[in-house]
């Protein structure tokens, strides 16, 4: 009888592995799993039966005190057989004593608190589809440009990011802002201070996934997200995870009733305790499925 076997994700591995997540409705295209990959291959694993992948899970080690995982899959027809609590054993390796966090959906809220996530943060809403952006008012108060410009070095960029996410996160920066499907936009004010920026990455599935999208003010915000939707094509779907209590989404929700959708609720939760973030300049995170808080 054959064994399962945990081992490190592979290169290879990514299109059973993006199989397996469509499989088990799991949002994610190869092109975003790739990135998040070569983020942390050190603390991507599978499970792997008969050279099938059946199960994975990725964790990040964000610095020495925090760390986050998720993309937790095991395949339908085998669950049950503790292959799930041994891909939790390598992440719990992987991280050691870090605070660990997760986005957690609403029904593993509980459980997850038997598994020792003892703080329960802020909620996160998965939202899709078609948005217009003709109603939304611009601000005259910056200067919107594609990264790399000659003004926007990549250390300036990662030193806002950190302002916002907290932990200096330059490895999944530089992973997550590459890529011929990607698309960086900074907004800088007349002074020359970057003042936000988004990201979109397009799928194969034409799909945009867009996040992170920070700025500093709603307006700022509003003008970076009418940019990146200029960069995509009529009608085509964006993918996003935005904060509960974003009131940009409720004017986008309100404006766009028939062709914009929430799909579900996630919660962030930690071991030990809350990693803050200033969520009135959130408007999107890059994914709450298998990244980092915001």
């Amino acid at each position: 009888m054959s064994t399962v076997r945990i081992r490190l994700m592979r290169p290879e591995d990514l299109t059973d592995v993006t199989r397996l997540a469509e499989m088990e409705s799991w949002n994610l295209s190869q092109e975003v799993l790739r990135a998040l990959f070569e983020s942390s291959p050190e603390g991507s694993f599978i499970a792997e039966l008969q050279g099938k992948v059946i199960g994975v899970v990725m964790g990040f080690n964000l610095s020495e005190a925090e760390a986050f995982a998720g993309m937790w899959i095991v395949s339908k027809m085998h669950r049950g057989q503790r292959i799930g609590t041994r891909l939790w054993q390598k992440i719990e390796e992987y991280i050691g004593d870090r605070n660990l966090g997760i986005f957690s959906v609403s029904e593993r809220v509980v459980p997850n608190k038997r598994l020792g996530f003892t703080v329960e943060s802020w909620k996160v809403r998965h939202v899709s589809g078609t948005i217009a952006t003709e109603k939304i008012e611009l601000s005259e108060d910056c200067i919107v440009s594609a990264f790399p410009s000659q003004g926007v070095q990549f250390d300036a960029l990662l030193q806002y990011d950190t302002k916002i996410h907290s932990i200096e996160r330059e490895r999944f920066l530089r992973v997550w802002i590459e890529g011929k499907s990607t698309i960086t936009l900074v907004a800088m004010s007349r002074a020359g201070e970057i003042v936000g920026y988004g990201v979109i990455k397009r799928d194969s599935n034409n799909t945009t996934l867009l996040g992170p999208l920070y700025g500093e003010t709603p307006a700022f915000i509003k003008t970076l997200l009418v940019s990146l939707m200029g960069k995509t094509t009529f009608g085509e779907t964006v993918d996003m995870w935005v904060p509960v209590g974003s009131e940009i989404l409720k004017e986008l929700l309100a404006e766009n009733k028939s062709t914009l959708k929430v799909h579900a609720d996630v919660t962030r939760m930690f071991y030990h305790h809350d990693v803050k973030a200033p969520q009135e300049k959130i408007f999107s995170i890059a994914s709450a499925t298998a990244a980092h808080h915001c």
